[in-house]
C-alpha cells in the first residue's frame, strides 16, 4: 500500500500543507502561497479533487490562494474551519486588501453549514487508508486575537503522529490541554510543526511541560525568514532529534532537532511500511 505523504510547502511566510493518504485522498491545510510558488497550481496537476480542505483560521496569510480554489476548478468535498468566529471580528482582523478573499471564504463556509456523518468523514480510519485524522480547537478565548481560535490538525498511522497547528498563542493551547483525547493525540508526537510560524508569540512552555518525556522527535517551522521574535532554539530544545534526509544528497541523512522552510525548503513527510518494517522519513531540499 502506498505511504501517507505530507507536504509542508515552502511559501515564505504563510502556511500551506498537502497531505496525500494510501488510498488517495487529499487534504489541503491552508492556503498560503508566495510570489514565486503557488501550492494549488502545484496540486492541480495532479488532481481537481479536495477531499478536505481545513482553514485552521482566516488570517490572509492562511487564505491567500481561496479564490484560485473556484478559478482552478477545485471540488472541496469537505470544509473544516473555525466556523464560530463572529464576521466582524474576521474582517477587522484583516487588511482591507483581504476583502475579497475573506467574502470568498465566508461564502465557502457557508456552503458547508451541514455535518457530516462519521462514516464519510475524511479522517476517520475507514475513509482515509487506515489513517486517524482529528482537528482540534477551542471556541473560548476572546475573539479579538482570532490566532487563538486556530484548528491543530492531528495526523496518525502505523503508530506515528504528525501535528499541524494554526498561528495557536498560549491561551488557546492552555484551553486545548483542558481536552484529554488533544493531550493523548499530541503526546509522543513525531513531528510537530511549531504554531504562529515559529515565533515566540506562539511558543507555549506549558504545553511541552505536559508532555514531559513524550516531546517530539522533530520539530518543523514555517516562515520567510528568522524574527526578532524566533523561537526555533526553544523549539529544538525540546525536541528529541530525528535523521532527516536531503533532496540534493539522496545518499546521506544527519540528525537534526528543528527544520525550517526558510532554509531547508520544502519538506515532506512519509509513513510506510517496506521490507524491514514501519518507518517515518523527513526530507527537505
Amino acid at each position: 500500500m502506498s505511504p501517507l505523504r505530507i507536504v509542508i510547502h515552502d511559501v515564505g511566510h504563510g502556511q500551506a500543507v498537502h497531505a496525500f493518504t494510501p488510498d488517495g485522498k487529499v487534504i489541503v491545510i491552508d492556503l498560503g502561497t508566495s510570489a514565486d510558488f503557488s501550492p494549488l497550481a502545484w496540486l492541480g496537476n495532479q488532481t481537481k479533487t479536495i477531499d478536505s480542505l481545513v482553514i485552521t483560521h482566516p488570517h490572509g496569510d492562511h487564505i491567500d490562494e481561496m479564490l484560485l480554489l473556484d478559478e482552478l476548478g477545485f471540488n472541496v468535498r469537505q470544509l473544516w474551519r473555525p466556523r464560530w468566529l463572529p464576521k466582524a471580528d474576521v474582517y477587522a482582523a484583516n487588511q482591507a486588501t483581504y476583502q475579497d478573499k475573506l467574502d470568498a471564504y465566508f461564502e465557502l463556509s457557508e456552503r458547508y453549514s451541514g455535518s457530516i456523518n462519521d462514516g464519510e468523514l475524511v479522517g476517520n480510519p475507514k475513509v482515509t487508508g487506515g489513517v486517524t485524522i482529528k482537528e482540534f480547537a477551542s471556541s473560548n478565548c476572546g475573539t479579538s486575537n482570532i490566532n487563538n481560535h486556530s484548528g491543530v490538525v492531528a495526523f496518525e498511522y502505523l503508530g506515528a503522529r504528525i501535528i499541524i497547528p494554526g498561528d495557536n498563542e498560549p491561551p488557546s493551547w492552555k484551553e486545548l490541554l483542558k481536552q484529554p483525547d488533544f493531550v493523548s493525540m499530541v503526546s509522543d508526537a513525531h513531528v510537530f510543526m511549531a504554531s504562529h510560524h515559529g515565533r515566540q508569540s506562539g511558543y507555549c512552555p506549558e504545553l511541552f511541560a505536559a508532555l514531559n518525556n513524550e516531546a517530539p522527535r522533530l520539530c518543523v517551522i514555517s516562515d520567510a525568514r528568522a524574527q526578532d521574535t524566533d523561537a526555533t532554539q526553544r523549539y529544538s530544545y525540546h525536541a528529541e532529534g530525528w535523521s532527516v534526509n536531503s533532496r540534493s544528497s539522496p545518499m546521506s541523512s544527519e540528525p537534526r532537532y528543528c527544520v525550517t522552510t526558510r532554509s531547508d525548503g520544502a519538506i515532506e513527510i512519509e509513513v510506510g511500511t517496506n521490507y524491514s518494517g514501519t518507518y517515518l522519513s523527513v526530507t527537505t531540499n
